[in-house]
C-alpha cells in the first residue's frame, strides 16, 4: 500500500503542476484580489443562505428576494474575472474527472 501512496502523492503533484490547475488557481487570485467580485461572490452566498433557511422553514420567499438573486446573478455571470474563473473550474473539473475514469477504468470492479 506505501507504493500506492507514493504513486497517488506523484500524481497529485503533476496535477498540480497542470496548466489546467495553474490557470484555475491564477483566476482565482485574480478573483480574490478584486474587490467588486468579492463583494458579489459574499452577497450572493448571503442571499442564497437566506433563501434556503426561508424554503427551510418553510416560508415564502418573497418575490424581491428572487429578483435580487436574479440581478447577482446576472452580475456574477457578466464579471469578466468571475466568468474566467467559472470557465477555469469546469475545465479543471472535466480533468479530474479524466483522471478519476481512467483509474476506475483499471480498476474494474465487478458490479455485482
Amino acid at each position: 500500500m506505501e507504493r500506492l501512496i507514493e504513486l497517488a502523492q506523484q500524481l497529485g503533484k503533476r496535477i498540480a503542476a497542470h496548466q489546467r490547475t495553474a490557470l484555475l488557481k491564477q483566476a482565482q487570485k485574480e478573483v480574490n484580489d478584486d474587490s467588486e467580485a468579492l463583494r458579489l461572490v459574499r452577497e450572493y452566498q448571503k442571499l442564497a443562505d437566506k433563501i434556503r433557511q426561508l424554503e427551510h422553514d418553510q416560508k415564502p420567499v418573497e418575490v424581491d428576494v428572487k429578483h435580487q438573486l436574479a440581478d447577482l446573478e446576472t452580475q456574477i455571470g457578466t464579471h469578466p474575472k468571475l466568468a474566467e474563473l467559472s470557465k477555469r473550474q469546469v475545465d479543471f473539473v472535466e480533468m479530474m474527472q479524466k483522471v478519476k475514469t481512467a483509474i476506475d477504468n483499471q480498476i474494474q470492479l465487478d458490479p455485482t
